[in-house]
């Protein structure tokens, strides 16, 4: 039989919780197992790996919570599992709720569920490698306008020479050129912070698609991105910028008392740690680029016009609606219900649209496999930890405690069960 790469074992050699597949080898001593992948050998020797289905925030089955262990066990109750089935599952592990594709990735999984269906190709929905299809279009050629832009300022082009090149990006354009403009002359410093916000662009767009090679460059001290942050750091008086750990660089951004080299330390901290995994699937990857514009050309730190955490806002909501649609769904609990209760509570916004969404993508015949998967869908979004409902840093505290007040919750379900 052969085995190719990416193809599914037996369902009897993995477990709840976990999949594994075939990586096409036969030689065991090629790979070596961590703390998200195991790799081993079946009886004929070929090399199998075996991974978590809750992501990197749950790699390890000692991380896993009692949610998700009851979760697992929704999924051993319902014996063999069918590729079919088994590929939706797959598919969902891959799902990241800070992916610029959040929603429109809930909602083709949702769609999934309900029909039982994975389409191909699917939606790409997060870092953890689901789906192929992009959900951005025009994506590689905004990063590639940006980059032009920039090159071209240095190269002394005008503003009006790229606004009839690219009459759709006049206010990007413009915007830019006022920033850079705005100290008069563009000094050494600048220019040396501007090679140093380009370097990622590598790979935004695409001329190399190996982000570990580029991100090895950008944010190791075996790259280009030590270097210039080096001559940065000596030509401003300011301590070391990159490679340190991020709380390190938070602790000596503590000790700067000068406003100026203060707010210069931020945007060299910025440029490093906010896209320093070369995340341009991230949902703030273009605001992050334009801050580093403002902050090259002012010196400051802080688009003055940008309207504060409208994306922390936008994004809690999305997840509270989900995670609440899902939560009621699983208790047959109908909508038109939860509704009409929803209508005398005053949240400061209207869930009702995700509401609606779960409703009609799940359907109202509750199977046992649609319920399982259903719940893994409900554990992303609200526990996830990097980007969930209730993520590590408590970023949706404040839409939390006003649901909590208003006597809302999003764990009856699983609390149900679990007590």
């Amino acid at each position: 039989m052969d085995k190719k790469q990416g193809q599914l074992t037996p369902y009897d050699i993995t477990s709840p919780g976990l999949e594994t597949e075939y990586t096409g080898g036969t030689d065991l001593s090629s790979v070596n197992s961590d703390q998200y992948f195991t790799y081993s050998a079946d009886e004929e020797g070929f090399v199998v790996v075996k991974y978590s289905m809750w992501g990197f925030a749950y790699a390890g089955e000692e991380n896993w919570n009692d949610e998700i262990k009851h979760i697992n066990l929704m999924q051993s109750k319902l014996g063999f599992l069918d590729e079919n089935i088994r590929r939706i599952r797959q598919h969902m592990s891959g799902l990241v709720c800070c992916d610029n594709g959040f929603p429109v990735t809930v909602d083709e999984i949702l769609n999934i569920i309900g029909t039982g269906k994975l389409p191909e190709p699917a939606f790409r929905n997060g870092c953890w490698g689901g789906g192929t299809q992009s959900t951005q279009p025009y994506h590689i050629e905004s990063m590639k306008i940006i980059e032009d832009v920039l090159q071209g300022f240095l190269n002394g082009i005008l503003k009006e020479e790229f606004i009839t090149k690219y009459p759709h990006v006049k206010g990007f354009i413009t915007r830019t050129y006022k920033w850079l403009q705005s100290s008069g002359e563009f000094s050494e410093l600048q220019r040396l912070l501007m090679k140093r916000m380009l370097l990622p662009f590598e790979y935004f767009t695409k001329r190399n698609e190996d982000m570990y090679e580029v991100s090895i460059n950008c944010f190791t001290d075996a790259g280009e991105g030590y270097k210039l942050d080096k001559q940065i750091a000596e030509l401003a008086g300011l301590p070391k910028i990159y490679p340190i750990q991020k709380e390190e660089y938070q602790e000596t951004l503590n000790t700067i008392t000068d406003s100026e080299k203060r707010d210069l330390y931020k945007i060299c901290g910025n440029i490093g740690y906010g896209i320093a995994e070369i995340s341009d699937c991230h949902h703030n990857a273009f605001r992050y680029v334009e801050n580093w514009i403002y902050g090259i050309g002012t010196l400051k730190w802080g688009i003055p016009t940008r309207i504060k955490s409208s994306e922390e806002k936008r994004l809690g909501q999305l997840l509270l609606g989900y995670a609440l649609g899902i939560d009621k769904w699983l208790q047959d609990i109908p909508h038109q219900f939860l509704l009409l209760d929803l209508g005398h509570i005053d949240l400061g916004f209207n869930p009702t649209n995700e509401i609606l969404r779960v409703y009609a993508y799940l359907g109202d015949k509750r199977t046992p496999v649609k319920k399982w998967l259903a719940a893994c869908l409900w554990h992303t979004l609200t526990l996830d930890w990097h980007s969930g409902l209730y993520q590590l840093g408590n970023r949706h505290q404040e839409l939390i405690k006003n649901i909590e007040t208003n006597g809302i919750s999003v764990r009856e379900w699983i609390d149900s069960n679990l007590n």
